[in-house]
């Protein structure tokens, strides 16, 4: 711990010198002002725990230098003691206290009557401000509690949990996590307000991880983050010698790697509950798509990594006494009734195909059985049904993006009107378009080219541009690229490439 630092000030140089000579000699660092302004420098230019002033001083009072130190947000804690062999009325005491000085002494004083006063306001000023200081930290960790519920990743939750430490306790922090591939990885702050940056450390090596710390930032302390009994990492701070310190350090360690440990839990428990999510998607889509004469198919499922639910979009491919009906089609929302509908709606699609309905056929009567399911949900869709000598598509849209052609190094929009799926709005026409041999299609579901904050119509002249571009690619190269480029989308994405000829 420390030893406080008093500030003496006195215009008089042989009171000044016993006074601060008593405090000395009682255990304390002093350091000296004679005058208004040099107390007021000698405050903001070190970390004064207590001064004593004298009321009357040749530019000013210690009345003067006691309101500044009450206005002043870094200040207004420090304690104030008056001295004074002149003003010893009533008046003066009430006048000063009033002020905001914690105590008053008159002339003459005696050595342990200063003391035993000092003694008192340091230790009511330590209390106070060591519960300013837990109470910051708590809101510190409240906060940090927020920050670690919301990280996506253990490394986002590794460095969410250093810098909460960081913040917390105002020391050098580090957090310890072990991933779910059963690595680990580390985070090293140097200070609350520094970049963290997240390094892989072998999962064998976790037990120890204090081997691991830098060695020019000192002694650690640590709690472990422990998972189901099982200690799953650690976060820790610079240690501290004063032991009052240590032991507050140790008890908010202990809530953070709480908090870090239900964060770390709930993460893994929806990364479990995706994957099962996304092969349950999966399982509903096409297990392999059809290799009809004339015509290449290539198709692309990607999940929203920020949904934990299965989504709706899907894709389709079959051929009908030669035709061949292409699919694409979103079901509204992220859920498992999202999900059961799509399946009902693929399965149903091609159940009125195989007998024998057209694409309006086919979309019409899946617009009736989405309104007769009780289902508060509506779809998007479109079907190009491509003839069999290949030279004529049939498009048919039901509130979804229509269909990319791409002929000759340019693309053109398929374009089709119709309204959404269970909406029961009108029936969906067909439009008609003639194809040549080296022909592409493209279909895809909004989740390609939506994104917030992006115009539409501006990605989609992107799209449009991309897959002119890659008329050299194969469509399963266009298909790849096209998920690569577009990045990561909050939403799910369908996507079919088709080539003629």
């Amino acid at each position: 711990m420390s030893t406080p630092l008093i500030l003496v000030c006195d215009d008089t140089p042989a009171k000044r010198y016993v006074l601060a000579s008593w405090l000395r000699r009682g255990g304390y660092d002093v350091v000296e002002a004679d005058t208004a302004s040099g107390a007021a420098h000698t405050l903001h230019e070190h970390r004064i725990d207590l001064a004593v002033l004298d009321v009357h001083l040749p530019d000013g009072n210690g009345l003067d230098i006691t309101r500044a130190i009450r206005a002043d947000a870094e200040l207004r804690g420090t304690p104030v003691v008056h001295v004074s062999a002149v003003a010893m009325e009533t008046s003066d005491k009430v006048t000063a206290l009033d002020q905001g000085a914690d105590a008053y002494l008159v002339d003459p004083i005696e050595p342990e009557e200063l003391l035993s006063t000092v003694r008192a306001l340091l230790r009511s000023s330590g209390a106070r401000r060591e519960a300013e200081l837990l109470a910051t930290r708590l809101g510190h960790l409240n906060r940090a509690a927020v920050r670690l519920n919301v990280a996506a990743s253990v490394p986002r939750l590794v460095e969410a949990a250093a810098r909460a430490a960081a913040e917390v306790l105002g020391a050098p922090a580090t957090a310890v996590l072990r991933d779910d591939e059963g690595g680990t990885w580390r985070v090293t702050l140097l200070a609350a307000d520094q970049a963290a940056s997240a390094v892989p450390v072998p999962a064998e090596q976790v037990e120890g991880w204090a081997d691991q710390l830098p060695a020019a930032s000192g002694s650690w302390t640590g709690s472990p983050v422990r998972v189901a009994g099982t200690v799953e990492g650690v976060v820790a701070v610079a240690a501290t010698d004063d032991p009052e310190a240590r032991d507050q350090a140790e008890v908010l360690l202990a809530r953070l790697t709480q908090a870090t440990a239900v964060a770390l839990e709930n993460l893994r428990a929806l990364a479990f509950e995706h994957r099962t999510a996304l092969m349950l998607q999966r399982s509903l889509l096409p297990g392999a798509l059809p290799e009809p004469p004339g015509l290449r198919v290539a198709a692309r499922y990607r999940a929203s990594q920020q949904q934990v639910e299965v989504g709706g979009d899907f894709f389709d491919a079959f051929e009908v006494d030669g035709h061949c009906f292409l699919v694409i089609g979103d079901v509204q929302g992220h859920s498992l009734e999202a999900a059961v509908v799509m399946a009902e709606l693929r399965y149903s699609l091609r159940a009125y195909a195989y007998d024998g309905h057209g694409p309006t056929g086919v979309l019409d009567r899946l617009d009736s059985l989405l309104d007769r399911s009780g289902s508060d949900l509506i779809a998007t869709a479109c079907v190009a049904v491509i003839a069999p000598d290949r030279s004529r598509v049939e498009v048919v849209v039901a509130g979804h993006p229509s269909p990319l052609l791409v002929r000759d190094g340019a693309t053109r929009t398929l374009t089709a009107v119709g309204p959404l799926l269970g909406a029961v709005m009108g029936t969906h026409p067909v439009t008609a378009y003639e194809l040549e041999p080296g022909d592409r299609l493209v279909m895809f579901t909004d989740g390609l080219v939506e994104r917030r904050g992006q115009h539409l119509d501006a990605n989609l002249d992107l799209l449009a541009g991309q897959v002119a571009g890659a008329s050299g690619d194969s469509g399963e190269q266009l298909a790849e690229s096209l998920l690569t480029t577009w990045g990561e989308s909050e939403d799910d994405v369908a996507l079919l490439v088709v080539d003629v000829g």
